[in-house]
């Protein structure tokens, strides 16, 4: 767990490919080579940071990164699951991180109970492993961005943009959208993009549900991806559908800026 592997730095940069950079391509060509040097990883990985202009991840972005990793081989079946969830539980507990703890708890408590327990469930290993997926993929798919986005809230729509793409202007921001999108209350879908795309006139329809309410609330989903803003009674899905283009884009007049790059990645 607190060990760093040469295979990691790889990994990275086979995720960071889309950055276009040599000292990225070179380190993530080091897959096909059998054995592996952790102090030459190391120095490629410090070259390929100094070449995007961009500091070395903190231990708590690891740890995320790690147990981002680790979840992900529990949305199916696997034998080391039990294994997997013990790591990701102790990963937890060593950084503090005790949101991640308690969305783990359940399971960890069964496993103990299975393994080291009286096991009064009458759990089996199936059992205690089908457990493990449902859990995986309920928090894969609802996985809230600790972004906060408090810059928003309480700002009102000033205004709508239609020339190229949907601007949605802010008091003190914009949300620039690329991607499919839709406007709902709570009941039901009320518009999307499919609809202005086959009447024009619709257009009118969203500056008439958007336009000076006021931002309750902007959520993220982070593994969707799904940005969801509330604006009074009416909510504004944003959902990224392209591997090539970029999906939408978040900004203040400030130093926020955050936008959904192609593939869904957020940066």
């Amino acid at each position: 767990m607190n060990t760093v592997e040469p295979t990691d730095y790889i990994e990275w940069a086979v995720d960071s490919l889309y950055r276009e950079v040599l000292e990225i391509k070179k380190l993530s060509s080091m897959s096909a080579v059998k054995h592996l040097n952790l102090f030459e990883m190391e120095k490629m990985f410090d070259d390929a940071m100094k070449a995007i202009q961009r500091e070395a991840p903190s231990k708590e972005e690891c740890a995320s990164y790690h147990m981002k990793s680790l979840h992900s081989k529990l949305l199916l079946p696997n034998q080391n699951s039990l294994h997997i969830v013990k790591e990701i539980y102790a990963c937890a507990v060593a950084n503090d991180l005790l949101d991640e703890q308690m969305n783990w708890q359940e399971v960890s408590d069964a496993i103990d109970d299975f393994e080291y327990g009286d096991n009064v469930h009458g759990l089996s290993i199936e059992r205690v492993r089908e457990m493990i997926v449902q859990c995986a993929r309920k928090l894969w798919h609802t996985k809230i961005s600790s972004i906060t986005f408090q810059e928003f809230i309480g700002q009102k729509i000033t205004a709508i943009e239609t020339d190229v793409h949907l601007t949605i202007l802010f008091e003190k921001g914009a949300l620039t959208i690329e991607c499919p999108w839709r406007i709902r209350n709570a009941d039901v879908i009320l518009l999307g993009e499919t609809d202005v795309n086959s009447n024009q006139r619709e257009w009118k329809s969203v500056k008439e549900l958007l336009v000076g309410k006021t931002i309750e609330d902007v959520q993220l989903l982070e593994q969707c991806p799904l940005l969801i803003v509330q604006c009074g009674e009416f909510f504004l899905d944003v959902f990224h559908a392209s591997s090539f283009f970029d999906g939408w884009t978040l900004s203040d007049e400030d130093e926020f800026y955050i936008f959904s790059m192609h593939g869904g990645s957020i940066v």
